[in-house]
């Protein structure tokens, strides 16, 4: 994604000499209404104000993304505003943090191509590149700070050292703690004269996956994640330290240190080389698909037959039987949930993560509410199951081809 095509230079304000987080927002909508990106000031002031209430938008490093997702986005863009005086009272993710660049994010409530997350994404790796920010914010003009908007941040460039580690962060929205402590594990290792490779797995997917030389040569690995590390067997032979994502913003070198300390005192297992799968045939990624979704909805299967056999238990040693067999009676309505309302649930559970099998997890939601209008149609699991099926394969091909094809690529 090339940011520079979401904004231009009547969005870009260099050294703005505004103090409060509320003028500031004010003043870059007025930027984006009077080049005609939005409708209505107020319609979307207000769409950003409900963001901020949610969580802060301020993020680490002088940095504040704030956003907003309305109807009166005629298409998405980004405007910017660079302060001369720090803005201490931005709610940020990392306390402490002074907001001196604040990035204005205006998306249209339909947003079928997954521009916000493609956009989040791209700002965060970006801007926790700190080669990359210096070069950006150092920008006289709104035309240099334009074109470097695009520049490579080149995050995969790092120095070898004797000792190696491998490392993966994953917060549980994928984007901002995602880069952001892959930055800091990446620069403490450097300093540290310690080569740290760092996998992202987040809204985009897997991204900088560890080779397999990489893992067999590692003296340690590091996960960083809220979220569970996706083919964590990779690292079975390595001595592994896991702390929240959170944690490497505060102390990166202490966790790299930790990290080696263990790696002194375990000994190191014998990597088993991951052999190169030829890519799955459609029968064989559909029955992978059902079987995920399966394993999946029988937990709801077990706690549904469970809350029926309950009542009918709890109704026989108290003697509520007729209370059991009333209709409209609170344990009448408990028991009939166990077998209605999580047998309700089970065929959109179905169908989500038979999508999020073929696609991963921009295809959940749909896969979800292609679940649910099975549902609605009585189609059963049959139908459901088709739903997320089409739904997984759709997306893949969204992934695949929309973005080396659109507007946002």
């Amino acid at each position: 994604m090339n940011l520079s095509h979401l904004t231009n230079e009547n969005l870009i304000t260099l050294n703005g000499n505004l103090e409060t987080k509320e003028e500031i927002i004010d003043y870059l909508i007025d930027r984006l209404y009077a080049d005609g990106n939005i409708t209505s000031k107020e319609a979307f002031k207000k769409a950003v104000m409900y963001r901020e209430s949610l969580t802060p938008t301020g993020i680490d490093q002088g940095l504040a993304i704030p956003h907003g997702k309305d109807e009166s986005v005629k298409e998405a863009a980004f405007a910017v505003m660079t302060l001369q005086n720090p803005v201490s009272a931005w709610e940020s993710v990392v306390e402490g943090n002074e907001v001196k660049y604040v990035f204005l994010l205006a998306i249209p409530a339909v947003d079928e191509e997954g521009t916000q997350m493609k956009l989040l994404a791209e700002m965060m790796q970006k801007m926790s590149n700190e080669t990359y920010t210096k070069a950006l914010y150092a920008a006289k003009t709104t035309k240099e700070f334009l074109e470097r908007l695009d520049d490579d941040a080149n995050k995969n460039t790092t120095q070898v050292h004797d000792q190696s580690i491998v490392a993966v962060t994953a917060c549980a929205a994928g984007i901002a703690h995602t880069y952001m402590a892959a930055e800091a594990l990446i620069k403490a290792g450097e300093k540290m004269g310690v080569s740290v490779y760092v996998e992202k797995q987040g809204a985009n997917g897997i991204e900088d996956r560890h080779t397999s030389e990489l893992l067999k040569n590692a003296d340690a690995a590091i996960f960083a994640v809220d979220v569970a590390v996706k083919e964590e067997e990779r690292f079975a032979h390595l001595p592994t330290v896991k702390t929240k994502v959170s944690a490497p913003l505060k102390d990166a070198k202490g966790i790299i240190e930790k990290a080696l300390e263990k790696a002194k005192q375990s000994e190191k297992g014998e990597y088993v080389e991951q052999e190169e799968e030829a890519p799955e045939t459609f029968v064989a990624t559909v029955k992978s698909s059902v079987l995920t979704g399966i394993s999946h909805v029988v937990p709801l299967i077990v706690a549904g037959g469970m809350i029926s056999a309950l009542c009918i238990i709890f109704a026989r040693l108290f003697g509520f039987t007729e209370l059991l067999n009333t209709e409209g009676t609170w344990l009448y309505l408990i028991k009939n949930m166990g077998g209605g309302l999580l047998s309700t649930l089970m065929v959109p559970v179905l169908s989500a993560y038979m999508a999020y099998s073929i696609a991963e997890k921009p295809a959940f939601a749909s896969g979800f509410a292609a679940g649910l209008c099975a549902n609605m149609v009585n189609g059963g699991f049959l139908l459901g199951m088709l739903g997320g099926i089409i739904v997984g394969y759709a997306t893949r091909y969204v992934k695949k081809y929309i973005p080396a094809k659109g507007t946002f690529a």
